[in-house]
């Protein structure tokens, strides 16, 4: 079961940029989705079934569609953003990027829950407006539904 503290901050935080946070509960209990900046944000705490008492927090967007052209331009583009992201980073996962956060749980606290949150959802609209404007054409819209988990 996800800690208390957690779930109370995490929905905090997210009543606080205007959103209902029981409205945006995922299926899963510690799972949130919203729109928050022009960004599909994911929130997540989750444990590994080998450490069932070990809490992870993780928030995602998606970025993008990986390109099918320029792919090498594109890739130093990504590594030079990732160089100028904080406490954030770009990863790929099934033909898509996404900015994504991911940290233990210990000691977290609310203003890094709203921070964390505002960081994804910023640098996921901004880039998505910067790549697609130069990569006009590679990719289609946003994607909207989370990928699978392993």
């Amino acid at each position: 079961m996800i800690p208390f503290h957690l779930t109370e901050f995490i929905e905090k935080s997210i009543e606080e940029v205007g959103i209902d946070p029981f409205k945006s509960r995922g299926k899963k209990d510690g799972q949130w989705t919203f729109k928050y900046k022009n960004s599909t944000v994911w929130v997540d705490v989750f444990a590994y079934p080998s450490k069932p008492e070990k809490f992870y927090f993780q928030v995602m967007s998606p970025l993008c569609k990986m390109v099918d052209e320029k792919v090498e331009d594109f890739a130093v583009d990504l590594l030079e953003i990732n160089y100028s992201l904080y406490g954030c980073w770009i990863c790929k996962k099934e033909g898509w990027l996404y900015v994504l956060n991911l940290r233990e749980a210990d000691n977290l606290q609310k203003e890094e829950i709203d921070a964390t949150i505002d960081r994804v959802a910023a640098y996921s609209a901004d880039y998505w407006g910067k790549l697609s404007f130069k990569y006009k054409g590679c990719w289609t819209q946003k994607q909207e539904e989370k990928p699978k988990e392993e």
